[in-house]
């Protein structure tokens, strides 16, 4: 869990500096900040203000259009020119500033100043080298535990010490109120969604004393940690937020998730562990009863070698549960990158800083591989919890979305598909789409691998073709990959078989395959070998129960 939401936590602010990135490039753009700058002395103090409201009126004017994104304020710094415009109160003796002033490198910290928190992104401003100030955009702590939330289901809060604020502050702010831990402050706002997510009250989320006091005994140690909670049955990590300047720790993020998972793989193991064990004595019982005293040096030897590969197959058992769970990370991650590079083309057009023709080519693929992505996670758990809900499906329809999905991929692995579908003949089934697609799609994925395992240099194709009659209907796809050998042919949907590389299969897609076809749709997945290559053969009852 730990590593899982440090990546998580470092992915976020990562997006942060992107998006930061994008809107400083924009505002230069918009505004020609550089050039008025440079000419802002040789202007009367009439003309002065009237371009500080026009400037203001354009910075407020983007932090609105960028509220979504949890952007609180965008500020303007020219000490040299004594230019001081923001959409929130400027801290002109800000050690920040003199930072970037010096380095003359933009800055990218968690900070606390004017009683107001956030992440900030300081970018200088340069014309022909010459340095003319800074620009500073500042997000709000909502930016990180919303993708939190969102991304990984699981509850996240940021805690802020107080001592950093103005004393009297909290008397009058709306937006921080005290924690209920002395000398901590939380965002309301954070609070506010942290309620709608969990679906309960402050009351019903506010931790119990054993997990409140574990939360900020972790944090208290500056560095990461995560740690399980039996008599609470949660998971709890701490992140620190330092300041980039002065490595003081200002907030730390709290990540309360779900430990049954955890739980039952630990209870799960001990099982394994007494099994394991109880097996161990009775071998060693059967040895010293059935072998002569001169065998025993032999036997203890092959008792070793037997335990070794019991403990060896029991073991990939216990870390299914983790890989289930692994797998739901790994495809959300870069799920939250996806919609970020899709915000920030949108940003980028907004802005006009691209041409408007280069915009909805790129913004379709995204949000397909985006759908399709998080379908099939929604699809894999669903699987697991096996509860699932059938739709009327097209299945022209569902084949040509699977196809799009690999399409590109085939392409590029110079492999041709021949479609041989009929599309004049509407053929429906209700079934659970997704998970056609998912074996759909794993099955042409390992056409294309068998391409590359076995080096097929000739002309590479995949046939699809769709047929029917009174009770049945067959999805078959073929290939020319030369084929799958006697000795596999038998073994390809039995659980952790496979024949790639291990870090590139598990073992487990034919198997989950054939469990949907078989078990969900009631019907028969199987495969032969064909003049050239693999040849699987889908085969639907017309009429599901």
């Amino acid at each position: 869990m730990q590593k899982i939401y440090t990546n998580a936590y470092t992915n976020i602010i990562s997006q942060q500096k992107q998006l930061s990135q994008v809107i400083y490039s924009g505002i230069l753009e918009i505004t020609e900040l550089q050039d008025i700058i440079l000419d802002y002395k040789n202007k009367t103090q009439e003309q002065k203000n009237h371009i500080n409201n026009t400037i203001l009126s354009k910075l407020k004017k983007r932090v609105n259009s960028l509220d979504k994104n949890f952007v609180k304020s965008i500020k303007l710094v020219s000490f040299k020119n004594d230019i001081f415009i923001a959409t929130s109160k400027i801290n002109k003796d800000s050690k920040l500033y003199s930072y970037v002033y010096k380095n003359k490198t933009p800055l990218h910290t968690y900070n606390i100043q004017n009683n107001s928190a956030g992440f900030s992104s300081i970018y200088p401003i340069f014309k022909d080298k010459k340095y003319l100030g800074l620009i500073e955009i500042t997000f709000s702590e909502q930016f990180l535990t919303s993708s939190l939330m969102r991304d990984y289901s699981i509850l996240s809060n940021i805690i802020i010490k107080e001592k950093y604020f103005d004393k009297g502050f909290l008397e009058t702010n709306n937006v921080y109120q005290k924690a209920h831990n002395e000398g901590f402050l939380h965002n309301t706002k954070v609070l506010k969604e942290l309620q709608r997510v969990a679906n309960k009250s402050l009351k019903e989320i506010k931790p119990s004393k054993n997990t409140s006091r574990t939360i900020y005994s972790q944090a208290e140690r500056k560095n990461i940690n995560s740690m399980f909670l039996d008599s609470d049955d949660v998971i709890i990590t701490t992140i620190p937020i330092l300041n980039s300047i002065s490595y003081d720790q200002l907030a730390f993020v709290a990540i309360i998730s779900q430990g049954h998972e955890f739980r039952a793989l630990n209870d799960y193991y001990k099982m394994i562990k007494f099994m394991v064990f109880i097996l161990i004595a009775l071998i060693v019982f059967v040895v010293y009863q059935q072998n002569l005293k001169r065998l025993i040096l032999k036997e203890n030897f092959n008792k070793i070698i037997q335990k070794d590969k019991q403990l060896l197959e029991q073991s990939k058992m216990a870390q299914m549960g983790e890989m289930i769970a692994n797998i739901a990370h790994q495809w959300r991650q870069p799920l939250s990158t996806i919609s970020t590079a899709a915000s920030g083309v949108k940003l980028n057009h907004e802005l006009e800083m691209i041409k408007k023709e280069d915009i909805p080519k790129s913004m379709d693929i995204i949000v397909s591989n985006c759908k399709y992505l998080s379908e099939t996670i929604d699809t894999f758990q669903d699987f697991i919890k096996e509860k699932k809900v059938k739709n009327e499906e097209l299945l022209q329809k569902r084949i040509d979305e699977s196809l799009k999905i690999v399409s590109a991929s085939l392409k590029n692995n110079h492999i041709t598909l021949v479609n041989n579908i009929d599309y004049e003949k509407e053929v429906r089934l209700k079934i659970v789409g997704q998970e056609l697609s998912q074996v759909l799609i794993n099955i042409l994925n390992n056409a294309k691998d068998a391409f590359v395992q076995n080096d097929i240099k000739s002309s590479r194709f995949v046939k699809i073709n769709l047929l029917e009659d009174v009770k049945f209907v067959q999805i078959i796809i073929e290939d020319n990959a030369g084929g799958i050998s006697e000795e596999n042919l038998a073994k390809v949907f039995d659980p952790y078989f496979t024949t790639k590389h291990k870090f590139k299969g598990t073992g487990l897609g034919l198997y989950m395959c054939k469990t949907i076809i078989e078990k969900h749709f009631e019907g028969e997945l199987s495969v032969e070998n064909g003049k050239e290559g693999a040849v699987f053969k889908i085969s639907l009852p017309k009429n599901l129960s």
